[in-house]
């Protein structure tokens, strides 16, 4: 289907004009020309440039208050010095609140929704936004936090230890301090209830946040190729025979992330498959039951509910030393809700391969290979359709297309496909291509990369689409183009400005002069 570009003049460079420094003397400003409106008009946005290369940024989401990490480079400004200081301006009139001098060799700063850290060695300080004074102290690594009972729960800063410790936000202090393993990391944190946390880690461990009462449900969500790692040192003990260099290997290679998604249904129960189980765990930690699971080819699979039947999709990965691969064979099975008898458990042909994304339309499971498309019956798993996609070279099938991809038309206003066709699949490519398919599998329209636009920002009176994260165009809310201009991707809006950012400036542009 062939499109038309809108047509828009557009500049491939920035021009600056009337350079100046601020008052308070942290940045030098300019008028910036990013682009050109659909009318013809430039697009003049305000650039601020500090004195030192900007290393980071943070902003909360919600308030005037942003956190610059100013880091010094040599001078050819190649490289990063340890030096710097990170500065809090109020948005609205660049104004400092406060700057603090770090060492960016034994420093993190992290905002965490309203909350601000900034660890130094073994301490995390807990910053004001607003003055930046140190509220309180102490030496975890918050992992999860809810704003709601104002805790938060983490590790030990540069340490192994899994000793996790519940603080109350307000004051740093320390609630409780329990064992929770994270070896291999969580794989999943879900709240419960308003104060029961859920992670998923070596099966399902529940952590009532206020008193740290819990309860947990063990699982095998990994394996250690022992036998494995005994042949790779016979080996190795060979070579050194013959070469005089002994390779030896004092860890076991490991298969990580052999686990699903906790599955919660409306009776606050869950449901989650391992390596060699699948279980539904009541809300206080009593097992319902447990099934059996083909322990050869399980691997990483994904969960889901319908008409009290669980659907589980084996999707033939997992983690092998901490690298992505295939493991397993797909398979999809078919489990009642209540005692967890088995409807079936069938084997997908496609056992060098893996499942890349699946959806459910009707009773109708559609599951992605690397070039084609496989629907199968939830009733009783049998194959319906499959279908070879026609991808260009080196060209893969990647996900289905929810909200948030657009399309340009030939009027040059943007659609968002999955609103504008709910009764067709969306297939995204690898190559950013959009394919457009029948219940039946056949292809009704394909639109080109440069035609599909990915959405990255919408606060309800402006879209932000791109298709390269380069080039950006500007919508109103009817999906009409009002600028297109280039930038970084690392960019945010306030109060209908927005603020973009490259590694030596931000600059600023209000969008209210910009609406049609």
């Amino acid at each position: 289907m062939k499109k038309t570009l809108f047509p828009f003049l557009f500049l491939c460079f920035t021009v600056y004009i009337n350079a100046q420094r601020t008052a308070n003397g942290l940045f030098v400003t300019k008028d910036t020309v990013i682009g050109k409106a659909f009318d013809g008009n430039d697009i003049v946005a305000k650039c601020y440039q500090p004195q030192h290369k900007i290393y980071r940024w943070h902003w909360d989401g919600f308030s005037d208050n942003l956190l610059l990490e100013l880091r010094q480079a040599n001078k050819k400004g190649t490289s990063f010095k340890n030096e710097g200081n990170v500065v809090m301006i109020d948005l609205e009139d660049k104004s400092v609140k406060w700057s603090r001098n770090v060492n960016y060799n034994n420093s993190e700063t992290k905002q965490q929704g309203r909350y601000l850290f900034l660890a130094e060695k073994k301490k995390n300080l807990c910053l004001d936004p607003e003055t930046g004074k140190v509220l309180w102290e102490n030496k975890n690594d918050f992992y999860f936090i809810d704003p709601e009972l104002n805790i938060g729960v983490g590790y030990p800063l540069q340490s192994m230890s899994n000793n996790l410790s519940a603080i109350d936000l307000s004051n740093g202090n320390i609630l409780w301090t329990k064992p929770v393993d994270r070896t291999r990391g969580w794989d999943d944190a879900y709240m419960l209830t308003d104060s029961i946390l859920l992670v998923s880690v070596n099966g399902i461990q529940a952590l009532e946040l206020p008193t740290g009462k819990s309860w947990s449900y063990k699982a095998t969500t990994s394996q250690k190729k022992i036998g494995k790692m005994i042949a790779t040192n016979a080996a190795g003990i060979l070579l050194g025979v013959l070469t005089g260099t002994v390779m030896y290997q004092t860890n076991p290679d490991e298969v990580t992330e052999m686990v699903s998604n906790m599955l919660i249904d409306e009776e606050n129960t869950i449901v989650l498959a391992s390596r060699d189980m699948i279980s539904r765990v009541g809300n206080s930690g009593e097992i319902q039951w447990s099934i059996p699971l083909p322990e050869k080819i399980t691997s990483k699979s994904s969960l889901f509910l319908k008409d009290s039947v669980i659907y589980m999709i084996n999707r033939g990965y997992a983690f092998y030393n901490g690298g992505f691969s295939t493991v397993g064979d797909p398979y999809f099975a078919a489990f009642n809700l209540n005692d967890g008898t088995q409807r079936y458990l069938n084997m997908i042909p496609e056992k060098k391969e893996f499942i890349r994304n699946f959806q459910v339309i009707n009773d109708v499971l559609f599951l992605v290979f690397e070039n084609k498309i496989v629907t199968y019956s939830l009733a009783d798993g049998s194959l319906l359709t499959e279908k070879i996609i026609g991808l260009e070279k080196g060209e893969r099938l990647d996900t289905f297309v929810e909200s948030g991809i657009y399309a340009l038309q030939g009027d040059s206003t943007f659609m968002d496909l999955a609103a504008a066709y709910p009764e067709q699949n969306l297939i995204m490519t690898s190559e950013n291509r959009v394919i457009s398919l029948t219940d039946s599998l056949e292809t009704l329209i394909t639109y080109d990369k440069k035609d599909v636009f990915k959405k990255t920002i919408d606060n309800g009176n402006y879209k932000f689409l791109t298709n390269d994260e380069k080039e950006f165009t500007v919508c109103d809310y009817s999906g009409k183009a009002l600028m297109k201009f280039r930038a970084s991707p690392n960019m945010f809006m306030r109060n209908n400005k927005l603020y973009a950012f490259d590694k030596d400036l931000f600059w600023e542009l209000s969008l209210s002069a910009f609406v049609r």
